[in-house]
């Protein structure tokens, strides 16, 4: 890795180059190494470094975003003959623009310094735990484990200056039966040290042992559980679809009808959190904004989405630190994301209920309609009936069509437990119980 000066030495050489122009640059270095396996074999290590460069440049209210992944004084002259080139090209902005005002802070120094220089063998002891849980129940092991180390750097005329390094392992196991069953789990942690992978692999190895469908159900509506994995793709889509605040804006988001209202239980709290310790902890956004604990629904109540810079600065509000692309302005989305767990230990949530369904996992997620969130998708991964608060026989996969609001609405209970899934960004979610879940239809599988 590079280090803080010199970035603060691409800073004086931008300025200069960059004279007459406003500018914003994002930058990030990053080294990801990737152990991955299958039939429970490894078969390949991958090292990639990669550093990029998107340089925001302003002139006359007209906006023009270029990259390299080149940091080198010629590079950056090349840039300038293109921004000198295609700016007078580029529309005005229909709302008056203004650079992110100065902000500087020291160092966040978030990586554990244990992750910039990984050797294959830590990842192959990984594997090692992961082949020995799919070994004990005679399946096979697929899937991967990796680690990361960047430094984010935001930088711009403005004197705003802000540098930051992270450290992450992320990896996901799916586990097969001689029958073609199969269960699913991914993780995330901010080191080895951290990684919660041996009771993960446990858990998937006990479904994908029992996932040899014996029975069927009927479409119509159950009690359900869904585990961590459904319950994290249920919250991507409401962050994709509800949450930014430019659909709020001109009126295509499903929170036009709901943001202040009550849209679940008491219990039900979903944060965007920065000081999460379990995830990365993201301390600035693409525009070097300002990262604060934000509630997006707080005791059951929706009460933000999340605005961009783009987006607050055309419509007067305050940019909640959520930019996640100086080429799209007015996209938001949570980048740290918490739905906190209940107070109900995980297998008291179960016993709870003498016959039900468990929902391992989805795919093929689709939005029906977004101004109710109804999403359409088939189980995957393991589906499971529920008898005596135990999870039983396993079944054919089954289509949903369901209103996300419905489904909250019907949110009886959450685990203590929690785990972190590393889904489009890594999330933290409990076990959650569903009165009223709607199956559809059947599937072919």
């Amino acid at each position: 890795m590079r280090g803080e000066q010199f970035y603060r030495g691409l800073m004086r050489i931008m300025n200069d180059v960059f004279a007459g122009y406003e500018f914003l640059a994002s930058v990030s270095d990053k080294k990801r190494e990737l152990t991955r396996f299958a039939n429970s074999e490894i078969h390949q290590n991958v090292s990639v470094e990669e550093s990029g460069l998107s340089v925001m440049i302003m002139k006359n209210n007209k906006l023009l975003v270029l990259r390299s992944n080149d940091f080198s004084q010629g590079a950056l002259k090349s840039l300038r003959e293109k921004a000198d080139e295609m700016i007078e090209h580029v529309p005005e902005l229909p709302y008056n623009f203004k650079m992110p005002p100065l902000r500087m802070a020291f160092p966040f120094e978030k990586a554990d310094l244990s992750m910039k220089n990984v050797p294959p063998s830590k990842r192959a002891e990984i594997f090692d735990l992961i082949k020995s849980k799919a070994d004990e129940k005679e399946l096979k092991a697929f899937g991967y484990v990796a680690n990361n180390f960047e430094e984010d750097v935001v930088m711009s005329t403005s004197g705003l200056f802000l540098y930051a390094t992270y450290s992450a392992v992320d990896y996901n196991i799916v586990m097969m039966n001689d029958s073609g069953g199969s269960s699913y789990t991914s993780g995330f942690a901010k080191s080895f040290n951290d990684i919660d992978i041996e009771e993960k692999a446990k858990e998937v190895s006990r479904l994908a042992s029992m996932n040899i469908p014996r029975a069927e159900i009927e479409p119509g509506e159950y009690t359900v559980i869904l585990g961590p994995e459904a319950v994290a793709t249920m919250f991507f889509y409401f962050s994709y679809s509800a949450l930014n605040g430019m659909a709020y804006e001109i009126g295509t988001s499903s929170a036009v009808k709901y943001l202040g209202k009550k849209i679940g239980p008491e219990f039900l709290n979903f944060y965007d959190d920065p000081k999460e310790d379990r995830l990365m902890g993201i301390e600035f956004d693409a525009v070097g904004g300002e990262r604060k604990k934000l509630p997006i629904i707080e005791n059951g109540e929706f009460k933000n989405v999340l605005y961009a810079y783009g987006t607050a600065l055309r419509f007067g509000k305050k940019p909640t630190g959520n930019t996640v692309d100086l080429e799209n302005l007015d996209l938001a989305f949570p980048l740290n994301p918490v739905v906190y767990g209940g107070d109900i230990p995980k297998e008291e949530l179960f016993k709870g209920i003498d016959k039900g369904v468990y929902i391992h996992r989805f795919h093929y997620v689709n939005i029906v309609d977004p101004s109710e969130l109804v999403l359409t998708g088939m189980t995957r991964d393991g589906l499971f009936l529920i008898e005596n608060g135990e999870i039983s026989t396993a079944l054919r996969n089954m289509r949903f069509n369901i209103s996300f609001y419905d489904m909250l609405s019907k949110l009886r209970g959450m685990s203590k437990e929690q785990e972190v899934i590393n889904s489009s960004v890594p999330i933290v979610v409990p076990y959650a119980l569903f009165e009223g879940f709607r199956f559809s239809s059947k599937t072919d599988h």
